[in-house]
């Protein structure tokens, strides 16, 4: 339970930082204590019912095999992506209506349905425990939104969160493979060609080494340029 909260937390903090960008700006100017916190537990509601419909679409055929390659796709754009700073403005701690503040939250959640997705598609294969995924989206986003300058500066200075993340997506990613019916024959008979190998577990293994590997080539590729254009 506890490892699921913690994988569900971090990986919902990382896969939201860019994200956070684009959240951050809806509240720029009106992220006092409430609207903020309302923010955190709708948007929590509304991504909880997007992981509950991703699940009950799980036993749609080629389902799984769809979801592991859009997961394998957004480990890969995870690690070769480059986080940017945002400058924010001071947040306005005057108390607004409750109609500005309902008009506020009905912006970011639509907002959010348009940008969450690869998040969804991540912690729905992290766990089925939808309490436990409440639970970690909601002191991620918590979190997210009262520290988005610190925790974009995190990403910049630590860029190797981005590969550990990448490498435990693509991880689930041929586990999510695995489960599909249409890859059930392959991997049987794979196991008959290597009865000593599980196939699984090295194909999935295989994929986070390759994953940290473009991700190391990725920042040393934009540590050289940043290094040339400073001389």
């Amino acid at each position: 339970m506890i490892q699921d909260f913690l994988q569900v937390f971090f990986m919902t903090l990382v896969s939201d930082i860019d994200n956070m960008l684009i959240l951050g700006a809806v509240l720029r100017r009106q992220s006092y204590f409430e609207v903020t916190f309302l923010a955190a537990v709708l948007l929590t509601l509304t991504r909880t019912v997007y992981v509950c419909i991703v699940e009950g679409l799980s036993g749609v055929p080629m389902f799984h095999l769809l979801t592991g390659f859009i997961l394998l796709f957004i480990s890969y754009k995870l690690v070769t992506k480059l986080i940017y700073g945002v400058e924010t403005q001071r947040f306005s701690r005057r108390p607004r209506s409750l109609f500005h503040n309902m008009k506020i939250l009905a912006t970011f959640a639509a907002t959010d349905f348009l940008i969450c997705w690869d998040g969804v598609l991540i912690v729905s294969n992290i766990s089925d425990h939808i309490l436990i995924i409440s639970l970690g989206i909601f002191c991620s986003l918590l979190i997210s939104l009262y520290f988005l300058r610190l925790i974009i500066k995190l990403a910049i200075a630590v860029p190797w969160m981005n590969v550990v993340a990448g490498g435990f997506i693509a991880q689930n990613a041929i586990m999510a493979l695995a489960k599909d019916p249409w890859m059930e024959s392959w991997i049987n008979y794979a196991d008959t060609l290597f009865p000593e190998v599980n196939i699984v577990n090295t194909a999935a293994n295989g994929a986070v080494i390759i994953i940290a590997v473009i991700g190391l080539v990725t920042y040393i590729k934009h540590h050289r340029i940043i290094i040339h254009r400073k001389f």
